[in-house]
């Protein structure tokens, strides 16, 4: 999956063209912060399986079950908290379906990852090194300023977390607002070669991955299920597809 930085700067980006709130930001970051390692001190930890949707067995790949999770909140889609989590599992989905078809490759019983130059790696484990990847591209992201400013908790986020599935106290939204906050501010994290990926490997599928998600958002609203009126006029992008 990505990392935070990179769940972060798509947010900001659809939140200034849909006009959506602080309280979306942090619906991006949601399924990940319960699992009580990148936030510490929270009240309880929420097992990643219920955050993300995606009921597999042990050997199977990850992939969230995004009608799953619509039929769970079939009635508070429109709860930004809730459309800022949803609009994560699809951006999991969408890099992970990707890393899975280009960067992964199996050999008899394990699978190797095809790197940067193309070269076939059977020493390391892929998804290790996605997310080593992953990790220093959102690092370029928060470094060159492109998480935009720290984001607010108010008592309306508390009201509308009492539709989440699972229980998240004040004290809980405020770790996570300053972990995410924290991200956003830190420019002097460190940046290191990418492995497996290109930069511009990695700046294409984020744009891509974008329209995926404004897309998406646009036909909720089609369908009247959301109501967030982009600042400006829609402009239908055809998505391009990774399979």
């Amino acid at each position: 999956m990505p990392l935070w930085a990179i769940h972060i700067a798509l947010a900001k980006k659809m939140s200034k063209k849909f006009n959506l709130s602080d309280d979306f930001v942090l619906g991006n970051i949601l399924p990940d912060a319960t699992n009580g390692r990148m936030v510490k001190g929270l009240s309880q930890s929420i097992p990643h399986h219920i955050t993300h949707y995606n009921f597999m067995g042990p050997d199977s790949p990850p992939q969230n079950d995004i009608v799953k999770f619509q039929e769970c909140y079939r009635r508070h889609l429109d709860n930004p908290l809730i459309l800022g989590s949803m609009m994560h599992l699809l951006t999991d989905n969408f890099f992970n379906q990707y890393t899975e078809r280009f960067h992964y490759v199996n050999i008899g019983n394990h699978q190797a990852a095809i790197m940067k130059d193309q070269r076939l790696d059977e020493t390391c484990t892929p998804w290790l090194v996605k997310q080593e990847d992953f990790r220093n591209y959102g690092n370029q992201l928060v470094r060159a300023k492109k998480l935009g400013s720290p984001i607010h908790l108010t008592s309306g986020t508390v009201h509308l977390a009492q539709d989440l599935v699972y229980t998240l106290s004040k004290e809980d939204l405020k770790l996570i607002v300053d972990r995410v906050n924290g991200i956003i501010t830190n420019v002097t994290c460190p940046v290191e070669d990418l492995k497996m990926f290109t930069e511009e490997e990695l700046d294409g599928l984020f744009e891509r991955c974008l329209v995926h998600l404004e897309n998406t958002l646009n036909q909720l609203e089609d369908d009247n299920i959301v109501h967030h009126k982009p600042t400006k006029e829609k402009i239908k992008r055809k998505e391009e597809s990774i399979c």
